[in-house]
């Protein structure tokens, strides 16, 4: 294993994946929320999990790990329209702003992202496990508590 570590994202950008940082997901999450509320527009978020990586780091080594997450990122972005956002908000978490889009709609979404990801793994990474949570907003519904639902069902397959 290498002395490198796999780096949480910040700011604006994350550097490993090339997408948006904790900060934009942010600053869309608002104003989505304001759009959703003056146009009455679907809208949903969707939280991912990807769960494995820091025991594949610790296993087989941080460049695979990175690179495990990169592919991730590319199969989220593949899957994405340009309207969309897509971007990691943590370490093992990445966020999804569907515009235009409601929850029977996130939700094929979301299995098309669990079909594409297990082939485009790298050997060795084939152990990681995505979880989904999603949501959209209820009238008059804060981005954060919109976000707090969409982790609660996150948290509920994390459990399963």
């Amino acid at each position: 294993m290498d002395d490198t570590v796999i780096s949480e994202p910040h700011g604006w950008d994350d550097e490993l994946t090339g997408l948006g940082g904790p900060d934009l997901w942010l600053r869309v999450l608002v104003a989505e929320a304001a759009r959703v509320a003056k146009y009455h527009r679907p809208f949903t978020v969707v939280v991912v999990e990807l769960e494995g990586i820091l025991d594949l780091s610790e296993t087989r080594g941080d460049e695979l790990a990175r690179h495990a997450i990169r592919v991730i990122a590319q199969c989220l972005s593949r899957e994405t329209r340009a309207s969309d956002y897509c971007t990691r908000i943590a370490l093992t978490r990445f966020g999804v702003a569907l515009t235009e889009t409601d929850e029977i709609e996130a939700i094929n979404f979301v299995e098309r992202v669990r079909e594409s990801v297990p082939g485009s793994l790298p050997g060795g990474a084939e152990a990681l496990r995505l979880s989904f949570g999603w949501a959209s907003p209820n009238p008059g519904e804060s981005a954060g508590s919109l976000v707090n639902r969409a982790e609660r069902r996150l948290i509920g397959e994390l459990l399963r």
